[in-house]
Order: structure tokens, then sequence, then C-alpha cells
């Protein structure tokens, strides 16, 4: 669900726990500890942190905890289809993506919580239905100020979202169009239409880090 390259996370950790908005503060939060340590892997332990999220969302209301609440939520969602508990399943799914959508419906001016949203959802299964909410934020991401490297990112994921949602021969061109950008960018591409890549640091910079800090 969500993928961070551990040594660029590694480089940038001072930049969270270091930032004058976290001066006075003597422990991390549960999301900078996710993204220093990742999500647990045993299901009890990732319901804790879960929990965990929600509560500090509701101390702080800093919304980077509601998304990685949402996150953890279809974590454990993953984890209950893969023994087969769908009723479960189901519910945590329900609630991760009613939760996810609640912090852009409450944050609709905040690109980067959009962009986290379309994060998850374009790298989801086709049959989830939610490549018509990618298709929406991409095409409203894709009227906002970010660099180069960032709306490569962009375009991608509705390529995704567009092949998900079946409209084949819009894929293909947007593939062909990226394709003739910056050869830098093309290994951004994953190598299966399944594969989900790992976030990079431009991710992490410009929409993970600055949400973190309350921007």
């Amino acid at each position: 669900m969500i993928l961070l390259n551990k040594y660029i996370l590694l480089l940038l950790m001072p930049c969270l726990f270091f930032a004058p908005a976290y001066a006075q503060r003597t422990e991390p939060s549960v999301v900078e500890t996710i993204l220093q340590r990742g999500f647990p892997t045993q299901p009890g332990a990732l319901a804790q942190v879960t929990d965990s999220l929600f509560d500090e969302y509701e101390r702080q209301k800093n919304v980077s905890s509601l998304i990685f609440y949402s996150y953890g939520m279809l974590k454990l969602a993953s984890h209950f289809k893969t023994v087969n508990d769908y009723v479960k399943a189901s519910e945590f799914a329900k609630l991760g993506f009613f939760y996810l959508d609640e912090a852009v419906d409450t944050h609709e001016n905040n690109p980067r919580v959009r962009y986290l949203r379309a994060r998850v959802d374009a790298y989801l299964p086709a049959e989830l239905g939610r490549c018509v909410v990618t298709l929406h934020d991409t095409n409203t991401l894709l009227k906002e100020n970010f660099d180069s490297n960032m709306m490569f990112h962009i375009n991608y994921m509705q390529y995704r979202a567009l092949h998900s949602c079946k409209k084949n021969s819009q894929a293909a061109a947007l593939l062909s169009e990226m394709k003739k950008g910056e050869l830098s960018q093309l290994k951004l591409l994953p190598y299966s239409i399944d594969d989900v890549p790992e976030w990079d640091i431009n991710e992490v910079t410009q929409i993970i880090i600055p949400l973190v800090k309350g921007e």
C-alpha cells in the first residue's frame, strides 16, 4: 500500500525531527515513526499502530495522521483478504476508503492531500472501481504548479487510472507521450502494470514531509 525507500527516508529524517516546528517535541509522532520504520507486518501490531494514528489525528488534527490511518486500515483489509476473512476485509476497506475520502473532502484545496489519495487509488486492482476517483484527482493535480518530476508521477497515475477504467486508447496515447519526456523519468515506470513503484525523494520532500510538518 505504501512503499518507502528507507535510504531516502534515512537521509530526510533530520528534516522532520529538527525542523523549527518540532523544536519543542521530545518524541516523534506516530506518522514519523512509520516513515522511519514502516508499518508493522503482524496484524495485531498493525491494528495497534492504526488505532494510535487515529488517536493522534483526534489530538493534533494533522491530516497526515488521518491519511496514514487510512493506509493502515487498507493494509488490515489486505491482511484479512489473504486469510479469506472477506467480511473483515470488506469492513476495513470501507473504513479505509471512507477516511481517505474524508481527508480530501476536508482539505480539498490542499493538493498534497489529494496526491496521497491518488497515489493509493492509482495502484489498486481495477475491480475496486477507484480509477474514477483517480481520474478526477489527477485531472485536478495536473492544474497545480508541481515541478516536472511530480508531473510525471501524476501523469503516470492518470495512465494507470485510464488503464483500469478500460479507456485503452487514451491510456496508450498518454503513455506514448510520457515516453517522449526526459529519459531520467523512464525509470519511474514499473516493469509491469501490476507493479507499485517505491516513493521517490521528490514525493517524500514535496508531499509527505510538508504535510507531516503541518504545511
